[in-house]
């Protein structure tokens, strides 16, 4: 990436992960707060104390705010968590000691706090009782939230005020993003990550244009500059535009083409089964008006990462049903899938060296049974509503099948509903393509999810900027695994659906339609460009074009190339 002065434009190329346009603001964003220490002179200490005193009182306003809309949705058992970093302000191993550190050592109070948080969150780490050593997490919440009070660091609202803003940083987690999203944030550019990151997958379902692997782009970009960003084909990122520059964005976000026909319909008369992804029920309305029918995939781990505590089994069964009923066709309701790269700010996680590859998905949920099993009861509850299947993400092996049975017999008996939904799996891991003779004797359902099957067929980690160019969706060995997959589920007698970033993709949508794919689901963003593609596909000429791609391919391999001349969009 190219620095240079501050004001002067600078365009800059990145990954695009997730298409849109916006002209904003600039909000910068850093994950660990950097504190300075400055000596004081004793003149100067009541100040100190004074500002530490309003600091505490709004940390206490926030988290009393916080305590009451936990109680709001989810009762006073979840809302008492809140006391805990009430009390935690007024311990004397943490305000007291503060206090009498500051006027020691002379210092800002902001390096004190700083010292202060870092020893506790590190001893209370080292605790071997769990629930003492899950205090660390609180310690760290409060103490980064009084130290955001004490430097004046309070947000987006704060510091640009309440106009739309994109957001600058080095990198985001799921649950800060959907932070973020609560306010005016209309794109988000990273110096890290790509394409199918979960970050680049929330944008897309949000309609938030990203971009990512910008290098130091966030040690440049300043809070209040102006960001030009269009990703609609390709990353075009303007720093600092002037305004010659910002009147041809305006002209291109003005300029609209013809109006499309839109249909779930091919050429040749084949109904396709299109549906959307959804991350919140806020999202459900912009299904009415594509008469939009189903619900291919809800991802449900972000009603946890939403939260300030578990959800209560009540809540989480009223989400489910306005899902569920939002989708009078099919509603696939996917559990938990959380790891320690898509954390919960309460359940504390060990670090693991590759997260996507460890205790994560089926296999944490399948430890954790005082989280797993609420959730499944209120998702059958929820499906006597309407059409639903349940699905559980990454299965790898035989007996997380059998395990998952056992289990969903059980709850299903505690239940007792009046009809029981099917469930299914989310085929993410190349070795559950080996194992559909296995599949086929506990359900005849598998979803495609192509953003963790390309980064472990390919053994690449999707959040790592340097290798985005390695992990094709339309690259020949995939589309063989992907036509082998579906070949053979079909000799079983399993329907095969895709939610992953490929159906989004117009030349993904394309390439699954030639593997006999005819089940999709898409982020809502993407509805409208797919089902004015779908009116003008010959499904019988895909699927020709396709096979005969993987039988006699291109000289140099470029599967994205051919499709594009055979295909022009």
């Amino acid at each position: 990436m190219t620095e240079t002065a501050e004001k002067q434009s600078v365009i800059l190329k990145g990954i695009v992960g997730s298409p849109g346009a916006c002209l904003a603001r600039a909000y910068l964003f850093r994950k660990r707060i950097e504190v300075k220490r400055v000596e004081i002179s004793d003149d100067q200490i009541e100040a100190e104390l004074e500002r530490y005193d309003a600091a505490v009182k709004m940390t206490a306003a926030d988290i009393q705010a916080f305590r009451r809309k936990a109680e709001e949705r989810h009762g006073e058992k979840y809302a008492a968590i809140f006391d805990s970093h009430l009390l935690m302000l007024e311990d004397p191993q943490f305000g007291p000691k503060l206090v009498a550190r500051l006027k020691k050592e002379k210092v800002n109070v902001e390096s004190i706090v700083r010292d202060t948080v870092d020893q506790l969150h590190k001893a209370f780490s080292a605790i071997e009782d769990p629930y003492l050593r899950e205090r660390a997490i609180d310690i760290k919440d409060v103490g980064g939230r009084l130290l955001r009070h004490l430097m004046g660091l309070q947000g987006p609202a704060a510091e640009i005020g309440d106009e739309p803003y994109v957001l600058v940083a080095q990198e985001v987690t799921p649950s800060e993003m959907l932070d973020f999203a609560k306010g005016g944030l209309r794109g988000i550019c990273l110096d890290t990550g790509g394409a199918t990151s979960h970050v680049a997958i929330l944008a897309g379902a949000l309609g938030i244009p990203s971009v990512f692997g910008l290098s130091n782009f966030s040690l440049v970009a300043r809070t209040g500059d102006l960001i030009m960003l269009d990703t609609r084909r390709e990353c075009r990122l303007v720093h600092n535009p002037d305004a010659e520059e910002v009147a041809r964005f305006n002209a291109s976000v003005e300029k609209t083409g013809p109006e499309r026909i839109l249909s779930d319909t091919t050429a040749d008369g084949w109904r396709l089964h299109i549906a959307a992804n959804i991350v919140r029920s806020e999202e459900l309305p912009q299904l009415e008006p594509l008469n939009i029918k189903r619900i291919g995939l809800f991802r449900s781990e972000f009603i946890f990462m939403e939260s300030l505590d578990l959800p209560s089994e009540k809540f989480q069964t009223e989400v489910y049903t306005k899902v569920v009923e939002a989708a009078p066709e099919m509603a696939v309701l996917r559990t938990i899938d959380i790891g320690s790269d898509k954390p919960l700010r309460y359940v504390p996680l060990a670090h693991e060296e590759n997260p996507a590859m460890g205790f994560r998905s089926v296999r944490f949920a399948l430890a954790r049974p005082d989280i797993f099993e609420p959730q499944l009861r209120a998702m059958i509850r929820a499906a006597q509503h309407g059409n639903c299947r349940i699905i559980f993400p990454m299965v790898s092996v035989p007996a997380e099948l059998a395990a998952l049975d056992e289990l969903y017999r059980r709850i299903v008996d505690e239940v007792k509903p009046a009809k029981v939904p099917e469930w299914g799996i989310m085929l993410e891991v190349p070795s559950a393509i080996f194992m559909l003779a296995d599949i086929a004797r506990y359900t005849r359902y598998i979803s495609l999810g192509t953003n963790d099957l390309l980064q472990f067929f390919f053994a690449v980690d999707r959040t790592n900027e340097k290798l985005a160019g390695l992990a094709d969706m339309l690259s020949l060995p995939f589309l063989r695994l992907i036509g082998h997959c579906v070949a053979e589920a079909q000799k079983y007698g399993i329907r095969v659906g895709v939610c992953g970033e490929m159906a989004s993709d117009p030349l993904g949508f394309i390439a699954l339609l030639g593997l006999g794919v005819d089940e999709f689901s898409m982020r809502p963003a993407a509805l409208q460009n797919i089902m004015g593609l779908v009116p003008q596909l010959n499904r019988v000429q895909v699927r020709g074009i396709v096979q005969s791609m993987l039988m006699n391919p291109p000289d140099d391999n470029d599967c994205r190339a051919f499709l594009q001349a055979n295909f022009p969009l």
